[in-house]
């Protein structure tokens, strides 16, 4: 039988809400920071209303709220809204097996490919070009080499 309230209800600093028969699921405020507690199978988030989203808000340094990211129900994608940091030796992963890697561990930064098949580096827009910048040696960035795709040449800068 559901207990129907017909106004707030407010537990105070330090008291848990427990849900489950074994109060598997735990909603508490320290009086400082709000905790979720899952001890039980899986956590989910789910959003039933057709094109939705699930958005996830925090502080924006300044007295307000923006988003950072968000799941997209109307176009089934993740949209992130502010830049993502992964810590030194974190990697970005791709296809089932991992088979694409991209990383910085501190010292030198990584395109891995340790998968099946061809690496591909691919330039799509018409007559634009995959240029190969570096450092100059003298503060600056040179071209060393560029695929040009209207000439369907590749030049050589250096």
């Amino acid at each position: 039988m559901a207990i129907k309230y017909h106004s707030n209800i407010r537990l105070m600093d330090n008291n848990i809400l427990q849900i489950g028969t074994g109060g598997d699921l735990k909603l508490e405020h320290t009086g400082s920071h709000s905790n979720i507690y899952n001890t039980t199978g899986n956590l989910n988030f789910i959003n039933y209303a057709d094109d939705s989203d699930i958005i996830f808000q925090s502080d924006d340094g300044s007295g307000g709220v923006t988003t950072y990211f968000r799941l997209d129900g109307s176009h089934t994608e993740t949209v992130f809204s502010q830049p993502i940091r992964f810590a030194d030796s974190e990697q970005l992963k791709f296809g089932a097996s991992s088979d694409l890697q991209l990383y910085h561990n501190g010292s030198h930064s990584y395109i891995a490919h340790g998968g099946t098949g061809n690496l591909y580096i691919q330039q799509t827009t018409d007559d634009a070009d995959i240029i190969f910048t570096c450092d100059d040696g003298s503060g600056g960035n040179g071209t060393y080499i560029t695929l040009d795709g209207s000439a369907e040449t590749v030049n050589i800068d250096k």
